[in-house]
């Protein structure tokens, strides 16, 4: 894949090496429909039924999807009105076909996505039924309360940050605001 970190332009590509072509994409489940949490309504997706819209770079178009299930799982949808934000979320494996854009951290832009199964949300993920709702503190905390418990952000907080301030900067330079 051609991309170039000055100008993060990334490329239409036929295939992408190393991929089986399995992509897996978080959707919200409202009712018995699978939507898309970004485009609300006017993308529904149903097992075995295939959907096209034409990747092109730099977000002009495609069905998103991710590499791993563990990347679909990390990966924050930004806001948008319209959108399906609030729904309750379910996780399908699906078959992709190009072509394609690769973007950073395993996120891919496919031509046309066939779901092949959903997959069970893991227990506490945003937007999922809370298994265990914890109880609110008795006041609220302060950053001093917070000061000397040692609590440092983890590797993986550290790699979603910076994944999210990528995709950014991108969407604030495609918006002119760079």
């Amino acid at each position: 894949m051609q991309w170039s970190r000055s100008s993060r332009e990334y490329c239409l590509r036929t295939d992408l090496d190393g991929w089986d072509g399995i992509g897996y994409k978080v959707v919200a489940k409202v009712g018995s429909r699978y939507l898309s949490v970004w485009a609300a309504e006017n993308t529904e997706y149903a097992i075995g039924v295939s959907v096209r819209d034409e990747a092109r770079p730099n977000h002009g178009g495609g069905l998103y999807v991710c590499r791993s299930q563990e990347a679909a799982l990390r990966h924050r949808i930004p806001a948008r009105r319209g959108g399906l934000f609030m729904a309750p979320r379910a996780l399908m494996r699906c078959r992709c076909e190009g072509p394609f854009v690769e973007y950073s951290v395993g996120k891919v832009a496919c031509t046309q996505l066939t779901p092949l199964e959903v997959l069970p949300m893991p227990r506490g993920y945003l937007h999922s039924a809370p298994s265990y709702i914890r109880p609110l503190p008795e006041r609220p905390i302060t950053p001093t309360d917070l000061q000397g418990r040692g609590a440092q952000p983890s590797d993986g907080m550290r790699a979603e940050t910076s994944a999210l301030e990528a995709e950014v900067a991108e969407l604030e330079r495609r918006l002119g605001y760079r």
